[in-house]
């Protein structure tokens, strides 16, 4: 997935279309009651949702998962999850992205802007772009897309 971009003429909280985003689909440690929750400083509100066309994994000895593209491992391609609201997204994000690695070299994810599902809502999500992990033992599919059966 390419999505290589001006980065002087997109504002890294806002879509390419410069529509502001206070949302985020969450779909494992991010969750309510998840591990890293605590890290989602100023979430309003909560709702339940799912993502077609992905695949969600799980990785382990690291115990977490990874959402990518596509319905190859176990069919499903749907990942359920949770849309967080934020009171002040441009205050949440920068810890967000920290937990997901994006800063690192390669970096682990990508935050991407989606559409889910029942609401039809454009929210941001993260989905995981390192291949050399994605192709090292360790990984299964997550069955039925929902990772708190894990």
């Amino acid at each position: 997935m390419d999505v290589s971009r001006d980065s002087a003429q997109v504002s890294p909280y806002r879509a390419e279309s410069g529509a502001a985003i206070t949302k985020i689909f969450v779909y494992g440690t991010l969750k309510p009651g998840g591990r890293n929750y605590f890290l989602a400083e100023g979430v309003m509100h909560t709702e339940p949702a799912y993502l077609e066309g992905y695949e969600l994994l799980h990785f382990e000895p690291e115990r977490y998962p990874a959402m990518v593209p596509g319905v190859e491992v176990s069919g499903a391609g749907c990942v359920h999850g949770v849309v967080l609201t934020f009171r002040d997204i441009e205050a949440a994000l920068p810890a967000l992205d920290a937990l997901e690695g994006l800063h690192l070299s390669p970096p682990e994810y990508e935050r991407v802007v989606v559409t889910v599902q029942p609401s039809g809502q454009t929210v941001w999500t993260y989905v995981y772009v390192n291949q050399m992990r994605l192709a090292a033992a360790g990984v299964s599919a997550v069955a039925g897309g929902d990772w708190r059966l894990q």
